[in-house]
């Protein structure tokens, strides 16, 4: 089971969904997300659209969070295009195409999703190596829910234009999980390769001990000497 996963976590997570459908929220297929194009302003909160992908993707074919990673926008101040206020871009504006996968970009749990004000529908990961969280923000769709455990190119949600927005694309913030510092995005999508190398390493690692102290645990048991248990031995053939 992964790290932070417990059975009354996934309980409580399959009962969310229960209440969610319950609710009346939409559930929908990805084959049928053209159709939902539509916004509905402030009172959109986020349709949930269960992903059919339900294994990740190889690790060389993801490191962009969504489409070629085209820039439309850089962190930092600038004059927005809504409101024409010099005012702090807190991430990364990639270009997407409406319903475009957004994918998850290091093994992560899902802390947070739904709608979070300027940002419209948003999925937030924490991821414990390298101690981030990513946000993913103006989606159409998400794919995922709190506590459940994504791993590295499983799908989030989908590119939308919730919230404050002019136009599809996807928002992407990336903090530092102890202090909330924010962390400039393309120098941490920059790193992402080495992240995951890394963590490779240490799993291959934790699978080398793990092997090595189950050859020493071996080596511990005491040997049998019956000769009976010996069938080369040459007196008994």
């Amino acid at each position: 089971m992964a790290p932070g996963i417990t059975d009354s976590k996934i309980s409580k997570i399959k009962r969310l969904l229960r209440a969610a459908s319950l609710a009346g929220l939409l559930i929908f297929s990805s084959a049928a997300m053209p159709a939902l194009a539509k916004q509905q302003g402030a009172k959109f909160k986020g349709y949930f659209a269960p992903c059919h992908l339900v294994s990740p993707l190889r690790d060389d074919l993801v490191y962009t969070p969504v489409g070629m990673g085209r820039i439309t926008s850089k962190a930092g101040y600038r004059v927005h295009p809504v409101t024409h206020k010099h005012s702090f871009h807190s991430g990364v504006d990639l270009a997407a195409k409406l319903n475009d996968r957004v994918y998850n970009l290091l093994d992560g749990i899902v802390t947070r999703v739904g709608w979070r004000g300027n940002l419209g529908c948003a999925v937030e990961v924490y991821h414990p190596y390298p101690n981030v969280k990513t946000i993913c923000g103006h989606l159409n769709a998400y794919s995922v829910m709190p506590g459940m455990w994504v791993q590295r190119g499983q799908v989030l949600g989908y590119a939308g234009s919730t919230g404050r927005s002019t136009g599809v694309h996807l928002h992407y913030t990336v903090i530092r999980a102890d202090t909330k510092d924010y962390i400039e995005p393309l120098e941490f999508l920059k790193q992402v390769p080495a992240y995951v190398s890394a963590l490779k390493t240490a799993r291959i690692q934790a699978g080398a001990q793990q092997r090595l102290k189950e050859m020493e645990d071996v080596a511990k048991e005491p040997i049998d000497t019956d000769d009976e248990d010996l069938p080369g031995d040459p007196e008994h053939s």
